[in-house]
């Protein structure tokens, strides 16, 4: 199953092979919070394979404290 990017508006994918590298939303409870309110789409839960690119950190890499969509 390709990865796509579950943010809103953004079309990177896996398959696009474009380098773009795919982050699992955390399972932690506070951690996975923090995603879902920074993502930001309405009455949305993440399903088991949900993930967000690496275009929505501020330096690219992930780092809870630079989350943010872009």
């Amino acid at each position: 199953m390709p990865s796509i990017c579950c943010a809103v508006g953004c079309n990177n994918s896996k398959s696009n092979k474009d380098g773009h590298i795919f982050y699992n939303i955390p399972k932690n409870t506070e951690r996975r919070q923090k995603w879902i309110a920074a993502i930001r789409r309405i009455h949305w839960t993440p399903a088991e394979h949900s993930r967000l690119c690496n275009h929505h950190f501020i330096s690219g890499k992930f780092i809870d404290s630079e989350l943010t969509l872009v």
